[in-house]
C-alpha cells in the first residue's frame, strides 16, 4: 500500500484517472500504440496502471516507472478522449511521485536539469555544438543532436536564386503601438541546436519593432516533465521577473511558448505569485501566432513545395493551427500533408530514451512527408526539427527540414 508521502499528487492522479471510462477511443490515435500495439503504452493502459497504483493494487516498482516514462506527452489522447481525461498530466504527476520516492528523477535527468538551469552551461553547450558543426564532426553526435546546418540564405539561393536575397521586404500592416514592448524568449533548444533559425526570428521581429533581448532562463518544461518540480517553479519565478516590463513575449519554440502560457495554472493556489504568473502567461505568444496577429507578410513567395509538421505543443498545446499554415501559403506552394498534427516521436528526450520506438513513429511521419512531394517540411519546434532532419537523411534527402523563421 502506498504511504502518505506524496498524498496530494496521488489525490490529483486519482481524481483524473477516475474520469476514464476505459472506452478505448485513445488506442487508435496514440502514436506509441500504433507502433508498439501493447495496452500499457496507450492512455487507457497507463490510466489503469495509475489507478491500480493509487488504490494499492500494484507496487510502485521499476516496471511501473518505466511504463510512466514511456509517454510522448503529446496530448493526442486528451484531445480525442470523450471525457478529455488529462493522461499527460497524470504521467507528469506520476513521474514526480517516483522522483520524490527515489530522491530524484535519475542521474540522466538530474544532469540535464542542472545544465538547463545554468545559463553559462547553455551558452557553452551552444558554442561546443557550433564548433562541432563547423569542423563537420556532427555526424558523430548521437541521436542527431548536432544537426546539419541549413540557413535561410541556403534556402533562398537554392529555391529563389540570387535575386531573392536582394529583394526588399514587403510592407507590413501591423497593429503594434509604437510603445508596445516586444521581447524575445530564447529557448534552450533554439540557442543550442538551431542558432541560425533563432537569429532569423530576431531579424523578423526587428523588422516590426525594436525587440527586447533578455537573458532568460529555461522555460522549465524538461524539469516539470521529469520530476524536478522545485526547479520548474524556481525557473518560472525568474522568468516572470525578467519579463515584467515586456508587453508581449514571443517564442519560436512551441514547447517554450506552450509551457509559459500554462505557468499561471501552476501558481493558481499561490497568493504571492498568482497574479504575476497570470499576467506573465497572458503575454506569451508563439512566433507564428504573433506574426499573423500583427499582419506580417513573408518577404518572398518562392516556387517551392512546402508542407508543415504541427508540433504537439503548438497545435494541441496552444490551439495555434491556422497561423503557421497561413504564413507558409504566402511563402511558397503550400501542401497539407496527411496526419500533419501527429507526433514525430521527439518529445524532449524521448527520442534518446527510446530510440527504436521514436524512429518507428518518425518513419510514419517521413512517409507522409514524402507522399506530399514537398521539397521543404517546416516546423516551429527544435526537437521536432531534430527528428525531421533525421527523417530527411534516412529518406535520402528527398526533402529538407527547416524552422518556420527560415522560410518566411
Amino acid at each position: 500500500m502506498i504511504k502518505p508521502k506524496g498524498e496530494k499528487l496521488l489525490n490529483e492522479i486519482k481524481e483524473i484517472v477516475s474520469q476514464c471510462d476505459r472506452c478505448g477511443t485513445c488506442l487508435p490515435v496514440c502514436p506509441l500504440f500504433g507502433v508498439k500495439d501493447i495496452e500499457k503504452v496507450s492512455a487507457r493502459g497507463k490510466n489503469n496502471i495509475a489507478r491500480a497504483l493509487v488504490e494499492g493494487g500494484i507496487e510502485a516498482d521499476g516496471q511501473v516507472s518505466d511504463t510512466v516514462n514511456m509517454c510522448l506527452l503529446c496530448g493526442t489522447c486528451v484531445s480525442n478522449c470523450p471525457n478529455k481525461v488529462k493522461t499527460d498530466e497524470v504521467m507528469m504527476n506520476m513521474r514526480q511521485y517516483f522522483a520524490d520516492k527515489k530522491g530524484g528523477p535519475g542521474f540522466k535527468y538530474k544532469i540535464i536539469g542542472k545544465i538547463l538551469k545554468d545559463r553559462t552551461a547553455i551558452k557553452m553547450s551552444a558554442g561546443s555544438l557550433g564548433l562541432i558543426k563547423k569542423v563537420k564532426l556532427n555526424r558523430f553526435v548521437p541521436y542527431g543532436m548536432a544537426p546539419h546546418k541549413v540557413t535561410r540564405d541556403d534556402y533562398l539561393k537554392h529555391f529563389g536564386g540570387p535575386a531573392a536575397l536582394k529583394g526588399s521586404a514587403l510592407t507590413r500592416e501591423t497593429t503594434l503601438d509604437k510603445d508596445t514592448k516586444i521581447a524575445y524568449f530564447r529557448g534552450c533548444g533554439m540557442e543550442m541546436l538551431f542558432p541560425e533559425a533563432a537569429a532569423d526570428t530576431i531579424r523578423i521581429l526587428n523588422t516590426l519593432t525594436k525587440v527586447q533581448l533578455i537573458d532568460n532562463v529555461c522555460c522549465g518544461l524538461p524539469h516539470i516533465s521529469h520530476g524536478l518540480q522545485n526547479d520548474f517553479f524556481e525557473l518560472a519565478k525568474k522568468n516572470i521577473q525578467l519579463f515584467e516590463n515586456a508587453d508581449v513575449v514571443v517564442s519560436d519554440c512551441a514547447s517554450c511558448s506552450s509551457t509559459l502560457k500554462h505557468i499561471a495554472a501552476y501558481f493558481a493556489d499561490d497568493p504571492k505569485w498568482r497574479e504575476a504568473a497570470e499576467n506573465f502567461s497572458k503575454k506569451i505568444m508563439s512566433l507564428s501566432e504573433f506574426l499573423v496577429k500583427v499582419g506580417y507578410k513573408p518577404e518572398h513567395h518562392l516556387d517551392v513545395k512546402i508542407t508543415f509538421h504541427e508540433p504537439c505543443h503548438l497545435g494541441r498545446g496552444q490551439g495555434v493551427k491556422k497561423q503557421p499554415r497561413e504564413l507558409l501559403k504566402s511563402a511558397g506552394n503550400y501542401i497539407e500533408m496527411n496526419e500533419a498534427d501527429v507526433c514525430c516521436g521527439g518529445s524532449g528526450t524521448f527520442h534518446t530514451d527510446y530510440p527504436e520506438i521514436a524512429n518507428a513513429v518518425l518513419d510514419k511521419k517521413r512517409l507522409n512527408i514524402e507522399a506530399s512531394q514537398a521539397q521543404i517540411v517546416v516546423t516551429e519546434c527544435p526537437i521536432c526539427l531534430i527528428q525531421l532532419n533525421k527523417a530527411a537523411q534516412k529518406g535520402g534527402n528527398k526533402f529538407q527540414a527547416m524552422h518556420i523563421s527560415q522560410v518566411i
